[in-house]
């Protein structure tokens, strides 16, 4: 689910330029029975074709949730699990082409405005009644919402968190050590200053034979800098832009502050940081070669892995430390399900999207580690919250009071149709920072240059 490398604009818009000129022949096609209406099952009722994201929750709806629907339904749903950019980059050439070989979309919310802009989703308001809308997290259905309509229904969302080792903070020789060293008592930190000077205390420090890094979190250039550095800047309450999106604001006082902090608590990270992605945080974690991380919240399942992890039980999670106002707020991630304006059954797709999230699909798909749950009743309901790790008394979603938390003040990427090439543009000045070639002062400079001629498209 992680990604190295973007298409740039020019190589998108290339794309969607030859899909126009074959536009005709694509619909052409679709209306002698190539598109994904078309098909017939056993039942005699028409396929859909859906494309998700090869993450945990796209693996459920393609191996478990689609057959179980065709059984109760008589409808099949094909599922396709395609990487990340991929699926951005599908979206533009059959949206182009008005191409109705695709119905569903698992769409990351931050497309939702460039794709919702364009006019290319179906509205999915009449999917969720009034009492399913006060269900579902309020952030999470705000982010799958442009110009007034909701055209993604959330499916899985995952704030950044602090994870910490509970065993190491509990540890009785690094407390006195860590006391006899600072001064202070080791607990969970709560501000950023706490969190620095506990990562440079555990940085190279050995515990249970293994030596110690500070902290992990995903630096590759490309998509995780920017995901882990806007935690930074939301905590010290920078704002990439005003409010209408017409002037990027990133070399702020406040953008600044939150950019340095960021580039300092670096030197505290395992070695070859700088290309550290999702999956490399999370096999750190289960080594227990890191002390603390800033992780998104689903990943908590696969350190409890007795399978792949040598930390099972031992992860606590907490809300990110404050910054110097108090403030605390996280990126937020999340993946939502849209339909295609193109789609030939487009009212058979928002059936299926309604039932995937249902209250028995959103505890369904947390328990199988499919992201944590969209709708606040899962998180009050017993299958989730007193489950037990297997021969343990350690709950399995200890997390989910620190996430419910945590929405109160998380924030999503900026939320605009050029959301995409204003991530690149950033990403690309915070790795020159990370790695030592630019200033935070020149890099942000640089980024805000950069971002003000995409604007001006």
């Amino acid at each position: 689910m992680t990604r190295t490398s973007r298409p740039s604009l020019r190589r998108r818009l290339a794309a969607a330029t030859a899909s126009l000129l074959a536009g005709s022949l694509a619909l052409a096609g679709c209306a002698a029975g190539g598109g994904g209406g078309g098909d017939q099952n056993s039942g005699g009722k028409g396929t859909l074709h859906a494309i998700f994201l090869p993450a945990d929750w796209g693996t459920i709806v393609k191996n478990d949730l689609a057959p179980q629907y065709e059984k109760e339904t008589g409808v099949k749903v094909d599922v396709q699990l395609i990487g990340r950019d991929a699926i951005h980059e599908k979206m533009a050439t059959l949206f182009a082409a008005g191409d109705s070989s695709f119905d569903i979309f698992n769409v990351d919310y931050n497309w939702i405005p460039e794709f919702g802009r364009a006019g290319h989703l179906v509205p999915l308001d009449d999917v969720l009644t009034a009492e399913d809308k006060a269900d579902f997290l309020p952030l999470a259905l705000q982010v799958g919402t442009w110009d007034g309509q909701l055209l993604g229904v959330p499916q899985t969302i995952h704030p950044a968190l602090l994870w910490y080792r509970a065993d190491l903070y509990n540890d009785p020789q690094t407390q006195a050590d860590y006391q006899a060293a600072t001064g202070k008592q080791l607990t969970p930190p709560a501000t950023m200053d706490d969190w620095q000077q506990q990562v440079q205390f555990f940085n190279g420090r050995t515990f249970k034979g293994t030596k110690l890094s500070g902290w992990a979190a995903q630096a590759a250039k490309g998509f995780g800098n920017v995901h882990t550095w806007l935690s930074f800047c939301y905590t010290y309450q920078c704002q990439p832009f005003n409010k209408d999106f017409t002037q990027s604001t990133l070399s702020t006082p406040e953008g600044i502050a939150a950019t340095q902090r960021w580039a300092d608590m670096m030197k505290f990270m395992p070695e070859g940081a700088n290309q550290f992605t999702y999956d490399n945080v999370t096999a750190a974690a289960q080594q227990g070669t890191i002390a603390t991380a800033i992780q998104w919240s689903w990943g908590a399942f696969a350190v409890d892995d007795a399978k792949s992890s040598k930390t099972v039980g031992d992860w606590e999670f907490t809300t990110i430390p404050t910054g110097p106002t108090g403030t605390s707020s996280s990126h937020l991630a999340e993946w939502t399900i849209t339909v295609s304006k193109y789609s030939k059954h487009a009212d058979a797709a928002k059936k299926f999207v309604a039932w995937l999230e249902t209250k028995k699909n959103d505890v369904y798909q947390a328990d199988h580690g499919g992201g944590d749950p969209v709708r606040q009743s899962s998180y009050q309901d017993p299958q989730l919250t007193e489950q037990k790790l297997p021969n343990s008394d350690v709950l399995r979603f200890r997390r989910l009071p620190v996430v419910l938390e945590a929405m109160k003040t998380a924030q999503p990427r900026p939320f605009f149709p050029l959301e995409e090439q204003w991530e690149t543009t950033l990403s690309t000045q915070l790795s020159a920072i990370s790695t030592g070639q630019v200033s935070v002062q020149d890099g942000l400079k640089t980024a805000d240059q950069g971002v003000a001629q995409i604007l001006q498209q």
